[in-house]
């Protein structure tokens, strides 16, 4: 990935507000097949709706681990990442890409039993006929929005082209009648199959990878609220094996009663990553301070290097200031990708020697526990 710099900031007054919804809707996707079966208890769950008000009944669980203790985990290092799993239909469909929103829309990807809606977001300046490797970054929308919405309030389009990077954002799953699959839109609930969204992971990064020069050792994942939250689970299966840093934006270790429960699994990968969250009022629905909290901390644990972004906005859009005119003010976030490939041994940084960039916002910071002698 090369140097960071972006051209403009994205139209955030949209963003803001859809961020704000995305945890208090109820539209969602899925559908194909895993390895995995779900468990009896998870199955006969039942959940129809969602109500904010089950945040008040939820019970903040204490983490078990005091945050100011790291435990790394024995694993051999350096680590190379896996190769691509293969495609599940077989040979891959020709894969539509394109610089913008539009171009870039795949309608109809067959995984598993069903087809899917994703972009492919590849900059006007890849070269087919050139030999460099470029960095993947998935992105997962929030529970109001859409692919499309993802990569337009994102500034998606001007960060691939400015930061040189291929973006898969993948849509909900929606029926023939055009109703959510899931209910919180990933399916990270009780009631949910999470297996064919899973699937279609896997499928993704096989078909995108062997139809474009994707470096392996720079795959990277971002979410936001509902996509943070399926992130969050997705790093907890052996999936967190292709991943070279992520960045959780208001998700984590979601825990509504009878209804939400996201467990932390320890994978070999230590992958590091980036947790941004607004503080003690950002809940809707899922109490997402506790959630990140809970979530910082089972990283911390298990060995991961952690990055914290709190600010004071609630469940919005974080005010991330512009480097400088004509920056992107998500420009800490495609830093953090370029300077954290796959690879790096358990609880460790550039960022520690260095300290977090210069125009990091003041509200970032990396716990102490990995930065004392």
């Amino acid at each position: 990935m090369q140097p960071l710099t972006v051209q403009s900031p994205a139209p955030i007054a949209l963003l803001s507000a859809l961020l704000a919804l995305s945890a208090g809707c109820s539209d969602a996707p899925l559908a194909g097949a895993d390895a995995s079966a779900p468990s009896t208890s998870d199955a006969a769950q039942s959940v129809d709706a969602l109500d904010a008000s089950v945040v008040d009944a939820a019970v903040v669980e204490e983490p078990d681990v005091p945050p100011d203790r790291v435990r790394v985990v024995p694993a051999e290092w350096p680590r190379t990442p896996p190769a691509p799993p293969p495609y599940s239909q077989g040979r891959c469909p020709a894969l539509r890409s394109g610089p913008d929103a539009a171009s870039s829309l795949n309608p109809s990807f067959p995984t598993g039993a069903s087809l899917r809606r994703f972009r492919l977001l590849v900059p006007r300046s890849y070269d087919p006929s050139a030999t460099d490797r470029w960095p993947l970054v998935f992105a997962w929308h929030w529970l109001a929005g859409s692919g499309e919405l993802m990569v337009r309030e994102a500034d998606l389009e001007r960060s691939a082209e400015r930061y040189r990077v291929l973006m898969v954002v993948p849509d909900q799953q929606r029926t023939a009648d055009d109703r959510a699959v899931n209910t919180f839109t990933w399916p990270i609930l009780l009631s949910s199959d999470p297996r064919p969204e899973r699937l279609f992971f896997d499928d993704l990064l096989s078909c995108v990878s062997a139809q474009f020069r994707v470096d392996p050792a720079r795959v990277h994942g971002m979410g936001v609220s509902a996509g943070a939250l399926w992130l969050t689970a997705l790093t907890s299966t052996p999936r967190a094996e292709y991943f070279a840093s992520v960045a959780i934006l208001s998700g984590g270790l979601g825990y509504v009663p009878s209804t939400l429960r996201l467990e932390y699994t320890p994978e070999p990968n230590k992958f590091p990553s980036m947790v941004l969250w607004g503080g003690a009022t950002d809940r809707l629905i899922v109490n997402f301070d506790e959630a990140s909290t809970r979530l910082r901390d089972a990283l911390l644990d298990d060995g991961h290097f952690v990055v914290t972004c709190t600010h004071d906005r609630g469940h919005a859009l974080p005010p991330l200031p512009a480097p400088s005119p004509g920056e992107s003010p998500f420009a800490i976030l495609w830093r953090f990708f370029a300077d954290h490939p796959y690879g790096m041994a358990p609880a460790t940084s550039p960022w520690i020697a260095s300290g977090l960039p210069p125009f990091a916002p003041s509200w970032c910071s990396i716990p102490p526990v990995l930065t004392r002698p």
